[in-house]
């Protein structure tokens, strides 16, 4: 039980550092680039369903071993 606890915190902090990691890099990119307005993400369905089923996923996964120690003999 103590070593799924830990992956369970390794996975929360994998997910954390890639979430912070990618915000970052995209936030430097796009002030090297010198187009520091605003981004329209208005009416983009690809964003909008990404940014919808990635929360999803990401539970998914996690409950997925939770039941399985949970349940499991």
């Amino acid at each position: 039980m103590q070593d799924f606890r830990w992956m369970l915190m390794l996975l929360c902090l994998l997910v954390f550092a890639g979430g912070f990691g990618g915000m970052f890099v995209s936030m430097w990119r796009r002030h090297r680039s010198g187009l520091a307005g605003e981004p329209n993400f208005h009416g983009s369905v690809a964003v909008e369903i990404t940014w919808a089923l990635a929360p999803c996923v990401i539970v998914v996964l996690m409950v997925l071993p939770t039941v399985r120690v949970i349940f499991g003999p």
